[in-house]
């Protein structure tokens, strides 16, 4: 695989469902990452678009979370039926205003 253009880092991680914080796998986070690898592969973007799973990215209330780099691009509460929406933005170095991550602090 040439070096990537695009990556998108998925959070998958999981916590006990008790814990004191939730965490993105059980919120779609894993279901996410799978559909964002189809679309990449679907379109046949695998030689430009790396996408891979993370544990915790540091915004567990605001999950499922993907981070895209370049361009340090945060997006917050992304399911599944957004992974296309998603991917269009990247491209284009942008985040959907919906899923926009909002300004505060990491957790």
């Amino acid at each position: 695989m040439p070096k990537p253009e695009l990556h998108l880092l998925v959070c998958t991680n999981e916590r006990p469902i008790a814990g004191p914080r939730p965490s993105c796998s059980p919120s779609g986070g894993l279901v996410l990452y799978q559909r964002l690898k189809d679309l990449v592969r679907e379109r046949g973007l695998k030689d430009r678009v790396l996408v891979t799973r993370t544990g915790c990215l540091r915004h567990c209330s605001r999950g499922p979370v993907v981070a895209i780099w370049p361009g340090n691009l945060w997006c917050g509460q992304v399911g599944e039926p957004d992974a296309e929406v998603l991917l269009e933005a990247a491209l284009r170095g942008e985040t959907p205003a919906h899923l926009e991550m909002p300004p505060g602090p990491w957790e």
